[in-house]
């Protein structure tokens, strides 16, 4: 079974979940695909029996979206079993939800590959199993991310997302929600629509912009060419988007993607949906604006980063931003 523990010196709730050591993994090493045979992968159309049983498929036979229970779930979906608990220490059973949305029947077809169309399509899917996992009693947090190529964590080469539902709020994003309260009361205003004013103003961070959304490179970005796509209205959660916002995400992401695939072969990247806070954060107003982080995995972390959460990034968001624009063909 899974459960979280509270490191007592970070406040970090760690999640622990052994079964995931059962996991396929179609990699041999960092960025080294083996190969794999689609009639192997348990993603691909025909496998179908392979995964468990559908939650949503958009059609029967000939389907592009699909979306299930991970087989090797991080979450459980129910406890039976009594944690052993130390009074010292504060744990909880790992009790919520893991979803895995597989975007495309082809094997080898990656996200910025799809049809404006179709990428409409998964992000709408994905908003209605948010909206969905968030309701359920005791999630406390639902987490929308995909993790693309080995470096990013993927463990089948198959384009996917994953939905968790979590029983406890992670600490970054009560950290988010903090910063916002404290700002909004300081300024009476949100720091991140102050945020896009301001880089809209200065415009060297801004690497894309469209009707409803914009694209910055963060002005002290942890990751080399990392970008943020952020709604120019306040919008605090992902499940608030409207179809015209959807379709317009939709355009910004995947010509954002392309640029990042750009950038080597065979890039990994993950994609993180950052919620504007929890249910008790949107009722008083102060919550946060939704936003996406996009995160080229170029280079690792190292004793410095994990020692001191400093991170090193030996490409300034300036020159990310040219890059995004197409003003520079330097890597």
């Amino acid at each position: 079974m899974s459960e979280m523990r509270k490191n007592k010196l970070t406040q970090e709730w760690i999640l622990y979940a052994e079964n995931r050591q059962k996991r396929p993994y179609e990699f041999e090493k960092k960025m080294t695909k083996k190969q794999t045979e689609n009639n192997t992968c348990p993603f691909c159309k025909g496998n179908e029996y392979k995964t468990t049983e559908a939650i949503f498929q958009d059609r029967e036979e000939n389907w592009s979206i699909r979306v299930f229970p991970n087989r090797f779930p991080a979450v459980e979906s129910h406890c039976n079993e009594i944690i052993e608990k130390e009074s010292f220490y504060e744990t909880m059973p790992a009790v919520g939800v893991h979803e895995v949305i597989v975007d495309t029947p082809n094997h080898n077809e990656t996200i910025e590959q799809f049809t404006l169309e179709h990428l409409e399509n998964v992000l709408t899917v994905l908003q209605q199993r948010f909206l969905h996992i968030k309701q359920k009693q005791n999630i406390k947090q639902v987490q929308v991310f995909k993790n693309a190529g080995a470096d990013a964590g993927m463990s089948i080469q198959h384009s996917h997302w994953q939905l968790i539902g979590l029983p406890a709020v992670s600490k970054r994003q009560l950290t988010y929600q903090n910063t916002s309260k404290q700002y909004q009361k300081e300024h009476n205003s949100c720091i991140i629509c102050d945020m896009i004013a301001w880089e809209k103003n200065k415009k060297s961070r801004v690497c894309c912009e469209t009707e409803y959304f914009i694209a910055i490179a963060p002005y002290a970005s942890r990751f080399s060419y990392e970008i943020w796509l952020i709604p120019k209205k306040h919008i605090c959660s992902f499940g608030n988007l409207d179809k015209q916002h959807l379709k317009d995400l939709a355009v910004i992401l995947k010509n954002m993607l392309k640029r990042i695939t750009e950038l080597r072969d065979d890039i990994s990247y993950n994609i993180c949906f950052i919620e504007g806070g929890t249910e008790e954060i949107e009722s008083d107003g102060n919550s946060l604006h939704w936003s996406i982080q996009i995160l080229p995995r170029i280079g690792g972390f190292a004793g410095l980063e994990f020692a001191t959460e400093t991170y090193i990034n030996s490409i300034l968001p300036e020159t990310a931003a040219k890059w995004y624009r197409g003003e520079s063909k330097k890597k």
